[in-house]
């Protein structure tokens, strides 16, 4: 068993300042690795203490050099430091440009959403072919549903089921956290809003119009963040989903028969178990707090599982929401096939002297159809791009 309180008892402290093995003791490193091993705020947190006493204590090593690459180390060093400082101001120059650009997306975000809620509609002529008489449905119907399922991680994690609930998604959004974001502890006391800092990471904000699955017009799934810049998750948070009677998608119910000799009048046993579907993004897994023992299996597990938390929530804000219409039509779809085909071809091309006697040999073989990987062929091998079934 792996115990939380016994890594961090094993730290190195001052004793071992000198030992040659805890030289460049990193507080950064050294965080960054912790926060990628368990993605353990509560242990990160316990630890700072110990981190702050060994930063910054020498292990003898740059002592040891000749006086004159000890100088060069030095300019080194002073070199590193105005990187470092002109880093930083890169940083917040990237931040307040995002900021800048996230203001003049927002418009067109609003726009898309109202032409696909039919809340605004657009000057159109039929074409060819097209039935004039013919009513046309409201805004664009399954659009989001469409658009997710279209990227091949997301539309594994969306069951048939699901389905009926997504038709009802009308738009997605995302936005950077706040304080109001903040986890409030009733045991604590309430401190004032200026003392607290603005929280790192984000939250995806999933608006439904009315439905017969949950009362909630608005499902949210919030990233708390060590950084966003060398991306470590700490927490995430989601909605604890209002569903209505019968409809919770992510429980199926099992029923057993009573047993014989039971009343007639005996209902039935009924159980409730846990099952695949995408509103379980919503319940993300739990990080346990410092003094929990967990085994190397139980450990790898939630790594996995965290990552992959983050992973989803990534793509959603990185790419779905941006191109969203791409989605929605296959294009954006076809564009990461396309790159995965160039991957391939490259890979193909180094081994191309290697098989060349082998395909003489084969001429026989070559008659035969080929099996590839990449999109399925219509007749004559001809490449269909995804559909996404209007229903």
């Amino acid at each position: 068993m792996v115990d939380m309180k016994e890594i961090k008892d094993s730290l190195p402290d001052e004793d071992d300042a000198n030992d040659p093995d805890f030289a460049h003791v990193d507080k950064a490193e050294m965080l960054k690795a912790l926060g990628q091993l368990g993605n353990n705020a509560g242990l990160i947190g316990a630890l700072q203490h110990k981190l702050d006493d060994l930063v910054g204590m020498s292990s003898g090593f740059v002592e040891s050099l000749h006086w004159k690459v000890r100088a060069r180390v030095n300019a080194l060093s002073e070199a590193q430091g105005e990187y470092d400082e002109l880093y930083g101001k890169f940083l917040e120059e990237k931040r307040a440009l995002e900021e800048r650009y996230a203001k003049l997306y927002a418009p067109l975000y609003a726009k898309r959403a109202a032409i696909v809620k039919g809340e605004k509609d657009v000057d159109a002529k039929p074409e060819d072919g097209d039935d004039a008489d013919e009513e046309a449905p409201k805004g664009v119907p399954d659009f989001w549903l469409c658009a997710l399922r279209n990227h091949e991680l997301l539309g594994g994690q969306i069951t048939e089921k699901d389905e009926g609930a997504l038709k009802h998604l009308v738009d997605v959004t995302s936005r950077s956290l706040t304080k109001e974001d903040i986890p409030k502890d009733e045991d604590d006391e309430e401190e004032d809003d200026e003392e607290e800092e603005e929280p790192i990471g984000f939250a995806l904000e999933f608006h439904f119009e009315p439905n017969d699955y949950f009362e909630d017009a608005v499902l949210s799934k919030k990233y708390f963040m060590a950084d966003m810049d060398d991306p470590i998750l700490e927490h995430s948070e989601g909605t604890d989903i209002a569903w209505k009677q019968g409809k919770n998608l992510t429980v199926k119910v099992l029923r057993k028969k009573p047993k014989k000799g039971a009343a007639k009048n005996a209902k039935p046993i009924t159980k409730t178990e846990k099952t695949e579907s995408f509103f379980n993004f919503f319940s993300p897994p739990e990080v346990p707090d410092e003094e929990a023992e967990l085994d190397p299996e139980e450990v790898e597990q939630l790594q996995e599982a965290m990552e992959m938390d983050y992973e989803i929530g990534a793509i959603i804000k990185d790419k779905i929401i941006p191109n969203a219409v791409e989605w929605f039509t296959g294009e954006a779809n076809e564009d990461e096939d396309d790159e995965d085909y160039s991957d391939e071809d490259e890979d193909e091309d180094d081994f191309d002297d290697d098989d060349s006697d082998e395909d003489e040999d084969s001429d026989d073989e070559d008659a035969a159809p080929k099996k590839g990987k990449g999109k399925k062929g219509g007749a004559d091998g001809e490449e269909k791009p995804p559909e996404c079934k209007q229903q």
